[in-house]
């Protein structure tokens, strides 16, 4: 899997889209990643949305690395409008928050939180806000 520093360009899906996507969770051993407690309330609904994200199409399943020995996996991403830009996380940040500690910074936790129900009008609405509109374009082909 890629690693990005958190709230960083995120050019994983192209270099077209990294000017309005913003990182989170892509960790990998040997990275610094910002350790605390999480709010239940932002694992509880990352595991919601996690259940039927919208998105393109995945690039490839990403393993956990920082599991001892058999770490979780995921293929999906999760792509939370954040206003000015879209957060973009792996899946598997569900696992990091739970196994590994991590904690993701308060400004996606609060996107996250305020997330339409993925695939709703709502949300749609807000990634096109965000300024995900090549996104949603590239989506729809």
């Amino acid at each position: 899997m890629a690693w990005f520093e958190d709230l960083s360009a995120c050019d994983y899906f192209g270099d077209e889209f990294a000017q309005f996507l913003r990182a989170v969770g892509w960790l990998e051993r040997g990275k610094p990643y910002s350790t605390d407690s999480c709010d239940e309330r932002v694992f509880r609904k990352l595991s919601q949305l996690c259940k039927e994200p919208w998105g393109p199409s995945f690039r490839g399943l990403h393993n956990c690395d920082l599991c001892q020995f058999e770490g979780d996996s995921g293929y999906r991403n999760l792509f939370v409008p954040g206003g000015e830009f879209i957060f973009v996380c792996p899946e598997l940040i569900v696992h990091y928050i739970n196994a590994h500690g991590y904690c993701p910074p308060t400004r996606f936790c609060d996107a996250v939180l305020s997330c339409p129900r993925m695939r709703s009008i709502e949300y749609h609405k807000a990634l096109l806000a965000s300024g995900g509109r090549p996104l949603v374009k590239s989506h729809t082909k």
